[in-house]
């Protein structure tokens, strides 16, 4: 949040505080909201942008009224990137009868709440795309699901003539997820032609991984796949390029952070590819509300003299849902309210595209949703290269 943000809301509290007790009596509460996400510790740099977003649309929204007459407060725990903490505080949330809760920012801690909420609610909205709830249930994934985002992956290299294809994969919740996609894609009729000719692990704790990149290196891939974020992509960019390897590099699209990428240079591969979604691309979008949606996006980082990143699109369409959802049920919804309410929305225009709940998927969106980027280290942008669902231009 900027220094003049926080000015601005601590001048109106001030004021507040000094008006007469029946003017404060009639003020109304804020509509708050519960987000647990990783503020510290090893996904903080995911974390810090789900926040930054959930800022900026709170001032954005209290600007223009509030919900339902109401002013929105997000109300932050930090799970510092750890599943003990964060059930701890799922707990909490629990206790508290929140109809609904944003986050927590990681797989692992997404997996570890879930049973928590499953029965009763709230209703979980996870900032991960890593998961795949139950269909119908009080848990949601945000974004484009993982399966998604890496079958769109090996469909793009697939049609440039990549078929040799390594993979390289940590050993945690979102490595594992990541193996199951990538097997899911392989199964495909179109990728029938799709060959795995090494398939790797490490430990996110490891230090080193060159053992694994000399097995990938002399199988010869023609292009490597991977999915780790934060400390395991840095490791995975080093035993890259310390194997020497030269092949195009298909990464996860939680590490689409220029600040981070920045400290990668001295090492990045020659070819850097993500599979990300419609919101880093606009321009392609005929005029109409999802093009709305993301020019309002970017216009609210604009207007705060930042440019988002992929993770500060993770927690906006959440929050533009569940907003959305307190205006149609009202401010005292309960979380078997809003469980039938995003079960069953369709038609809904966000930044990653048009949503629809009803197929089950938990997400509301897929493939359509999706277009792969190459990252030009020369300004730190990133440059489109294929046409939605991975098909080449």
């Amino acid at each position: 949040m900027s220094i003049r943000l926080l000015i601005s809301f601590a001048a109106a509290a001030t004021l507040l505080a000094g008006a007469p007790a029946a003017l404060r009596a009639q003020a109304p509460a804020p509509l708050v909201i519960p987000v647990i996400v990783s503020l510290t510790g090893g996904a903080a740099f995911i974390g810090k942008s789900d926040q930054q977003s959930l800022q900026l649309l709170e001032a954005y929204v209290n600007k223009h009224g509030g919900i339902n007459h109401r002013p929105l407060h997000f109300q932050y725990y930090d799970d510092g990137t750890n599943p003990q903490t964060v059930v701890e505080i799922a707990n909490q949330v629990i206790a508290s009868k929140a109809p609904v809760v944003i986050g927590p920012t990681l797989t692992q801690q997404c997996l570890a709440v879930a049973p928590l909420f499953a029965t009763n609610g709230p209703v979980d909205y996870c900032l991960s795309p890593a998961i795949n709830p139950a269909p119908g249930g009080y848990i949601f994934s945000t974004s484009i699901s993982a399966q998604n985002l890496n079958t769109v992956a090996v469909r793009y290299l697939r049609e440039r003539g990549l078929k040799r294809l390594a993979i390289l994969s940590s050993t945690d919740a979102t490595g594992q997820e990541a193996d199951r996609d990538w097997a899911h894609a392989k199964s495909l009729p179109e990728n029938r032609d799709i060959e795995w000719v090494a398939q790797e692990h490490f430990n996110l704790a490891d230090v080193s991984i060159s053992a694994q990149m000399a097995r990938i290196k002399a199988a010869n891939p023609q292009a490597l796949l991977t999915f780790s974020v934060g400390a395991g992509f840095g490791t995975e960019l080093h035993g890259i390029s310390d194997s020497g390897l030269d092949v195009p590099i298909s990464i996860s699209n939680g590490d689409m952070i220029p600040e981070q990428l920045d400290g990668y240079k001295g090492f990045m591969p020659r070819e850097l590819l993500i599979s990300t979604v419609l919101a880093f691309d606009p321009s392609g979008l005929a005029a109409g509300p999802v093009k709305d949606a993301i020019n309002l996006f970017h216009a609210v980082y604009k207007a705060a003299g930042m440019t988002p990143n992929f993770p500060n699109t993770l927690s906006w369409d959440p929050a533009m849902i569940i907003l959305n959802g307190y205006r149609q049920l009202g401010n005292n919804a309960t979380a078997a309210q809003f469980r039938e309410y995003i079960n069953t929305l369709h038609g809904f225009a966000g930044i990653n595209g048009i949503y629809d709940f009803r197929d089950g998927s938990q997400h509301g969106v897929g493939e359509n949703g999706l277009i792969m980027v190459r990252f030009n280290p020369a300004n730190d942008t990133f440059i489109p290269v294929s046409k939605r669902s991975g098909h080449l231009k």
